[in-house]
């Protein structure tokens, strides 16, 4: 057995857009948009964690409706269609009074206007709104829910979503700070009781289903942490899919962890026979692990020069969708780096990392798309911000944006999202025009 390093915690990349998770019976619902575990080795003695919250990362879906949400969930348009006259009047002072500072008041008038008509999602919202400045972000949730019910206004019901998430976001936050002085002070019992309570709540919250497998791991329960792993990846949508393999990776590699991790940085530098080396030392007890066999398989086809050879090979061939989990385990470090120059708002170094991404593995979707999304982004905004480059640049960007666009378009799980990215960069090249002229 090789030695297991210190589990940590850290921020996962996620690249769907919306922030949303299926429920059971498939509706839709606000998932905690980046708030992971971090899924390395754990010991029970020795389990450090670090806050997330800060790492936050939030895509750009393209989604005109929600670009023009606005902050008062449309409130302003909305309120002459209030049917209750005096629920119209309460609200309409709760609005005066939170834009004077006055949160704490103007809840108490919202709850007013809730009472005289509770049939009125926008008073909900209101109220779920109030609740969110004023930190009791649970209540929120409950709240923004009601309201989600009675509203039909799709820009309406995209804000309060948004809300929503935000709160789910900062109910997890408040558990992780609880949930990192308990394990520090290795109290795993009582960590473990958190997270439950949390799920309670929240059955199918994908980041405190990641929580518990690894608290369960941490325990020595690789029975249990499976369970847990197995529920998650029932809830999980396609944002969360590379959070579920690499829980799946930890517990499955075991002792082999530290190998297949040699492996795959040998294959990161491009020397395929170093790596089959290391996989080929665990390759009788890791047979059969669709993350071991599509290493194997990456390797194997670098080695023999193309996927048309692979089938000659003893390594299986891999389907679309666990090739491009692969590739993205393979450049996981560019798109973490890519993800932090984002929140920085430093697009030069976040294409950097894109560009080293994709010499590492040029046909990963993933990179290409976020690249190609970075692009359009990037000049989205500097001309909102009437901070425009030379057209002709930012002409050759959007050419290149749409290249990358149409790579990615070719893995299944990307083809979806390219329309509206294609649709993004159409837009662009218009008020391209429009400033040249």
């Amino acid at each position: 057995m090789e030695p297991e390093p210190t589990a940590r915690y850290r921020k996962r990349v996620e690249e769907a857009p919306g922030g949303l998770t299926r429920e059971r019976d498939e509706r839709s619902r606000p998932s905690v948009h980046g708030l992971t575990l971090d899924a390395l080795d754990v010991q029970a003695a020795s389990l450090e964690l670090v806050p997330l919250t800060a790492q936050l990362a939030m895509e750009d879906d393209f989604d005109s409706a929600a670009q023009d949400a606005l902050p008062d969930f449309g409130l302003g348009t909305l309120l002459a269609r209030e049917k209750t006259d005096r629920c119209r009047q309460l609200m309409e002072r709760a609005q005066e009074m939170i834009a004077g500072g006055q949160t704490r008041g103007a809840l108490g008038v919202v709850e007013q206007a809730v009472t005289a008509d509770p049939s009125s999602g926008e008073a909900w919202a209101l109220k779920g709104r109030c609740l969110a400045e004023l930190g009791h972000h649970e209540a929120a949730v409950r709240v923004l829910r009601q309201s989600r019910e009675r509203v039909v206004e799709p820009a309406m019901r995209i804000a309060i979503l948004k809300l929503e998430s935000e709160c789910v976001r900062a109910t997890i936050a408040a558990l992780e700070t609880q949930l990192i002085k308990l394990v520090e002070a290795h109290k795993l019992d009582e960590a473990l009781t958190l997270v439950e309570g949390g799920l309670a709540r929240q059955p199918s919250n994908i980041v405190l289903l990641h929580h518990l497998a690894n608290l369960k791991w941490a325990r020595g329960e690789k029975a249990a942490a499976w369970s847990a792993v197995e529920e998650a990846r029932r809830h999980v949508g396609r944002e969360n899919v590379d959070l579920i393999a690499e829980l799946e990776r930890k517990i499955g590699f075991e002792g082999h962890r530290v190998t297949v991790e040699s492996a795959r940085q040998a294959l990161r530098c491009g020397d395929t026979a170093a790596a089959l080396k290391q996989l080929n030392t665990c390759r009788t007890a890791l047979e059969g692990n669709e993350h071991y066999d599509g290493l194997y398989a990456l390797a194997e086809s670098k080695r023999r020069g193309g996927l048309s050879q692979l089938m000659a090979s003893r390594a299986p061939a891999p389907n679309g969708a666990q090739h491009q989990q692969t590739l993205r385990w393979l450049i996981s470090e560019e798109l973490k780096a890519a993800d932090e120059a984002l929140r920085q708002g430093d697009f030069r170094a976040a294409r950097q990392a894109f560009e080293a991404g994709a010499r590492i593995a040029p046909e990963c979707a993933a990179v290409n798309y976020r690249h190609a999304a970075a692009i359009v982004t990037q000049h989205r905004l500097a001309i909102e911000k009437h901070r425009t480059a030379h057209t002709g640049s930012m002409l050759e960007d959007l050419k290149q944006a749409e290249e990358l666009a149409n790579l990615a378009a070719v893995d299944a799980s990307h083809s979806e999202l390219t329309p509206a990215l294609r649709e993004a960069i159409r837009s662009l090249r218009q008020k391209a025009a429009a400033v040249a002229r």
